[in-house]
């Protein structure tokens, strides 16, 4: 793969197209939207936490908060030229799951410091494999401790992407960073406690289902 050039200014794109991704979303499967009194005002210094279902699941996630986020996308995905044009214009950027990938981890850092955007994170590093939210990666708490960022929980619900089927999102109370129990030191355990706190709120939005 080609050196990813890691440009903190968000690219215009997905913010023209978003009144466009909303309208086609809708016209495609039967959404559903819950929570939306719980986004904040402003997108920048928060992190979106979410389970993992499908590669669509930021243009859900985007579409509906009508807020703008910086996704992590597996670096896989950026073998390819069109793909890696689309994620990069799309505001994601890549991470190597398979190590710590600390550029990805201080790019992440430097887009919640910038503060133009939130972050978007799916804690649980890949896709669910039956749709149920499993433990999350400690990576979150990490950002969160460095950032003292609040977590915005949510949920996807949907037993995949079918014409006109049912896709249900929803969003729950911000999480403020004091009530995560991190430290100003690194600790894992703490990591792993916060990180536990956040997939709790998610998982619990994703058991109330899509009524």
């Amino acid at each position: 793969m080609k050196e990813f050039s890691y440009r903190v200014k968000p690219y215009k794109l997905m913010r023209m197209l978003l009144p466009l991704m909303r309208g086609l979303l809708r016209l495609v499967f039967n959404m559903k939207v819950f929570g939306r009194e719980h986004l904040p005002k402003k997108s920048g210094g928060i992190i979106l936490a979410c389970n993992h279902l499908h590669a669509t699941d930021p243009a859900f996630l985007a579409a509906f908060s009508r807020m703008e986020w910086r996704f992590m996308a597996k670096v896989e995905l950026y073998r390819k030229k069109p793909v890696s044009f689309l994620l990069r214009h799309a505001n994601a950027f890549p991470v190597d799951r398979d190590i710590i990938d600390r550029k990805s981890l201080d790019f992440a850092l430097d887009i919640m410091r910038d503060g133009r955007c939130g972050l978007g994170i799916f804690p649980e590093g890949t896709r669910s494999p039956d749709g149920k939210p499993m433990q999350g990666k400690t990576g979150v708490a990490m950002i969160a401790r460095k950032t003292k960022a609040d977590i915005l929980p949510c949920a996807l619900i949907h037993d995949g992407l079918k014409f006109r089927g049912k896709i249900t999102v929803r969003f729950g109370e911000v999480i403020p960073f004091t009530a995560l129990g991190l430290g100003e030191t690194p600790n894992k355990r703490q990591n792993r406690e916060a990180t536990d706190i956040i997939m709790a709120a998610v998982t619990g939005l994703w058991e109330q289902g899509d009524a």
